[in-house]
C-alpha cells in the first residue's frame, strides 16, 4: 500500500512538476511569514510595545509575495541567458542579478505595504532608504542564493526521477565526434537504472535551456544537447518546425493553418505543436520528398 501510494505521488509529481514546485514555494514562504510576524509580534509586546496584528504580517506577507512573483522572472532569465554560459560565468551573473533582485524587492514590498496601511487608515514609514536598502539587500542576496540552490535541487531531483537520455553510440564513437549515421537507440538512465528506446520512438522534442525534452509514449526525457545538435543526429523523419521544437512526421495527424501565417499541427497522441513560418518551406520540402 505504501509503494503504490509512493508510486502515485511520484507519477503525479513528474506529470506536474510545475504545481508541485508552486506548492512547495508557496507553503514554504506562507508558513515563514506567519512565524516571522508572530515573532515579531511577541518580542514587541515583551519590549512593552503593542501593535496590531495585521502590521507585522503585512511586512512580513508582503516580502514574501514580492519574492514570489520575481522568483519566475528569474527562471526565465537563467533559462534564456544563463544556461548555457560556464559554471563561473553563471554564478558570476547570479551575484550581480541578486542587486536588481532587491531594489525590485524592496519597491514592490514597500509598495504593497503602503497599500495595506492605506486601507487600515494608518500610514506607513520605510525609514532612512540608503540604510534600509543596505539592510534589505544583504538579506535579500542570501535569500536570491537560497532560492538559486533549491530551484538547481529541485530540478535534480525532478531529472533524477524522470530520468536523462544520450545516444548508445558505437565504441569507435566518441563525444567529441559525431556518429557517422543517426544512432537507432537512446540510453535511459533513471534512478540507478539504465534502459534502451528506439530513437523512432521519440514523438516530439522541445528546447528547455539546455536541454532537449525527448517525448516518448507520454514520458518525457531531457538529453544534455542543443536542439541544432539533435536535429543533424536524428533520422531524416524528424523535421524542424520551429526554434524550439522538432517533430516526428509518422506522429502528426494532422495540420491546420493559422491566421497568424503559422500552422497548427495536431500528434496523433493529442499534443499540438506551432510550424512557424521560417519553418514552413522546409517543412513541405520534406513532406514532398
Amino acid at each position: 500500500m505504501t509503494n503504490e501510494l509512493s508510486a502515485r505521488y511520484q507519477q503525479h509529481f513528474l506529470a506536474h512538476p510545475v504545481l508541485w514546485g508552486w506548492m512547495l514555494l508557496i507553503g514554504w514562504f506562507g508558513s515563514n511569514a506567519l512565524v516571522l510576524a508572530t515573532t515579531k509580534l511577541m518580542e514587541m509586546t515583551r519590549g512593552g510595545h503593542q501593535i496590531p496584528f495585521w502590521e507585522p504580517l503585512s511586512w512580513e506577507l508582503s516580502s514574501a509575495v514580492m519574492i514570489l512573483l520575481l522568483v519566475p522572472v528569474g527562471i526565465y532569465i537563467h533559462d534564456r541567458w544563463l544556461a548555457s554560459l560556464s559554471l563561473k560565468g553563471c554564478i558570476g551573473a547570479h551575484l550581480i542579478l541578486t542587486l536588481p533582485f532587491s531594489l525590485s524587492h524592496v519597491a514592490g514590498m514597500v509598495g504593497i505595504r503602503h497599500v495595506c496601511y492605506w486601507l487600515m487608515g494608518e500610514q506607513y514609514y520605510f525609514g532612512n532608504i540608503a540604510s534600509e536598502l543596505l539592510y534589505e539587500y544583504r538579506k535579500d542576496a542570501q535569500t536570491y542564493l537560497t532560492l538559486l540552490l533549491l530551484i538547481f535541487g529541485f530540478r535534480l531531483i525532478y531529472r533524477r526521477l524522470q530520468g536523462e537520455a544520450s545516444y548508445l553510440m558505437a565504441e569507435s564513437d566518441t563525444e567529441q565526434t559525431e556518429p557517422e549515421k543517426s544512432p537507432e537507440m537512446l540510453l535511459i538512465k533513471k534512478l540507478g537504472r539504465e534502459f534502451l528506446i528506439k530513437t523512432a520512438d521519440i514523438e516530439w522534442v522541445e528546447a528547455s535551456g539546455n536541454y532537449a525534452n525527448l517525448h516518448v509514449r507520454g514520458s518525457v526525457y531531457p538529453m544534455r544537447i542543443t536542439m541544432d545538435k539533435l536535429e543533424k543526429l536524428l533520422p531524416a523523419d524528424f523535421v524542424r518546425i520551429h526554434r524550439s521544437s522538432i517533430v516526428n512526421l509518422h506522429q502528426i495527424q494532422e495540420v491546420q493553418p493559422l491566421d497568424s501565417g503559422d500552422h497548427e499541427i495536431t500528434l496523433k497522441a493529442g499534443n499540438t505543436l506551432i510550424l512557424s513560418r521560417r519553418y514552413r518551406d522546409s517543412f513541405k520540402n520534406v513532406l514532398s520528398l
